[in-house]
């Protein structure tokens, strides 16, 4: 596996300067070396617990996508090889709004909103899964359920990754969220057993989309009233943005007030 951009072999001069150039405008003037003061400061963020949170109720929900989908195609009297195969639509739907919302997150520079608005679309799903007894319903359901959950996944790492400074606490917020949110996969596998209806399976992904959703909201809250402080102070101290600023503030990582 290479390592850096500054040492990975594969790289031709003109590449590596390409990209440690674009690395460089992307940390912000942030820290970018080791350092364990970092790590601590990523375990007592409680806007990492925010994220861990939001995360696992959507990977929560994806996980559960695949486990019950064959089942409910199956149920439309097709064999379980002919049920897998039929799944697929269910999982191109997936992919086309994945595509379709990442490319909107990235247009209107937009996170939080985007996963609110994807997990309802999932949870109409959800409901239409929870209530409806005839297979071509549920069927549509699951479409509409993987719709709404799959974008919500890169579009709410990205989130987590872009609202921490530094290379050493961005990497420890992501791994802590990540690692978190495959305990889905474990707690999934517990809650689907009463099929074909799946009742206390559904019930719960319904909770924790809406757990997912609440947790969005507040974050968003927090987010927007830290940015708003932090531009406050600029202007009352008279902090400018520029490299020697940057330099002075790059330890800090997301307490610096000129990362927003």
């Amino acid at each position: 596996m290479h390592d850096y951009p500054a040492t990975a072999k594969f790289l031709t001069e003109g590449e590596r300067a390409t990209v440690i150039a674009m690395l460089k405008e992307d940390v912000q003037g942030q820290a970018t070396h080791f350092d364990r003061k970092f790590v601590w400061q990523a375990f007592k963020d409680y806007k990492t617990y925010l994220q861990m949170t939001i995360y696992l109720g959507l990977l929560l929900t994806v996980y559960a996508i695949a486990l019950f989908a064959p089942t409910i195609v199956k149920e439309l009297g097709y064999s379980s090889a002919q049920a897998q195969l039929l799944t697929i639509p269910i999982f191109v739907a997936g992919c086309i709004t994945t595509l379709l919302f990442g490319w909107l997150s990235d247009k209107y520079v937009l996170r939080g909103p985007i996963i609110i608005g994807s997990s309802l679309l999932s949870m109409i799903g959800f409901i239409v899964l929870y209530t409806q007894e005839k297979p071509g319903a549920a069927y549509a359901g699951a479409v509409l359920a993987a719709m709404g959950a799959y974008p919500t996944i890169a579009i709410d790492l990205a989130w987590a990754g872009s609202a921490v400074g530094g290379d050493t606490r961005k990497g420890v917020v992501l791994a802590m969220v990540v690692g978190t949110g495959n305990l889905g996969g474990i707690c999934s596998s517990f809650i689907y057993i009463t099929p074909p209806r799946f009742h206390i399976g559904h019930g719960t992904i319904l909770g924790w989309l809406g757990l997912s959703i609440l947790t969005s909201v507040i974050t968003m809250w927090v987010y927007n009233r830290i940015n708003k402080q932090k531009i406050a102070l600029c202007e009352r101290e008279g902090i400018v943005d520029t490299p020697e600023r940057r330099e002075e503030y790059k330890d800090l990582g997301n307490e610096s007030p000129l990362f927003r």
